[in-house]
């Protein structure tokens, strides 16, 4: 979709799109087949699965710097943690070679997993999947693990971007008011970012395609991401009691697997054989 983003106090346009994916089993004509019943039915035996690259000092000076600061909440408060709402959990360090190293961390009663493991398959097993900020607002993994039917899981910072300021709103949900008092965030003013909350803290609406207030497309049309994605607000220490939370409402994980699995189909292109034949 079309989005507006400022530069020395010019507003400009630009496009974000999804993502591509060349899995065969993520292709438009698979996911298109896949009834909606699927994707709440689907077993899913992990409470939340997280994949990480190797950390090291620049990580300070970007914005990558809060997948640091969540593996550091992990060692120091989730030592004695072996489930999220009955269900063990997937964190794991990825190798150079794209394959899951041997040094995993996991809750005490979580599986070991073999060196090649694949992300997405373990995506497909898992209820939630924190997509933390990267190197740009959008991230692959964010499209990935909503293609595997996986619940995103995102931090929440108030942004007050020029982009923010230009749009005009009444939309969104403070899921930490819905799943107890986890932290401060206001979503209703279109100053939500899921990536900074300094100048290049682009909103909801400037970092991805279709979505809601974006004004890309007939309101109707538009993509509700807060309907599904889980918001944290007031930093990783809040990620475990919000999804604790989460996982005790078995009601409100089917309502977001299912708005999840409407919007899907548009986060897939064609490859070869399967190109040009959906809404891709």
């Amino acid at each position: 979709g079309n989005v507006n983003h400022y530069d020395n106090d010019e507003l400009f346009e630009h496009l974000i799109v999804p993502y591509f994916n060349d899995e065969p089993g993520y292709q438009p004509s698979i996911i298109h087949s896949r009834p909606l019943s699927l994707w709440y039915t689907h077993p899913r035996k992990y409470s939340f699965a997280y994949f990480y690259g190797s950390t090291n000092r620049r990580m300070t000076r970007n914005y990558r710097i809060h997948r640091q600061y969540f593996l550091e909440e992990v060692a120091i408060n989730w030592k004695k943690v072996g489930l999220i709402g009955g269900k063990p959990f997937i964190l794991e360090k990825i190798g150079h070679d794209g394959g899951s190293e041997s040094d995993i961390e996991s809750g005490q009663h979580g599986e070991q997993t073999q060196k090649r493991y694949n992300q997405m398959k373990t995506y497909s097993q898992s209820v939630f999947c924190p997509t933390l900020p990267g190197d740009s607002p959008p991230q692959k993994r964010f499209f990935d693990v909503i293609l595997a039917g996986c619940i995103p899981v995102v931090l929440v910072f108030n942004t007050n971007t020029k982009a923010a300021n230009h749009l005009n709103s009444d939309g969104g949900r403070n899921d930490s008011e819905r799943y107890g008092d986890f932290g401060k965030g206001d979503s209703k003013h279109n100053h939500t970012s899921w990536f900074s909350a300094d100048s290049n803290g682009y909103t909801v609406q400037d970092s991805y395609p279709w979505a809601k207030h974006s004004s890309t497309l007939p309101p109707d049309r538009e993509i509700d991401y807060e309907s599904f994605v889980v918001q944290i607000y007031g930093g990783v220490k809040n990620i475990k009691p919000t999804l604790e939370a989460l996982m005790a409402n078995q009601t409100e994980i089917l309502r977001r697997q299912l708005e999840l699995g409407k919007v899907a189909k548009y986060f897939t292109y064609g490859a070869g054989e399967h190109a040009h034949k959906y809404e891709d």
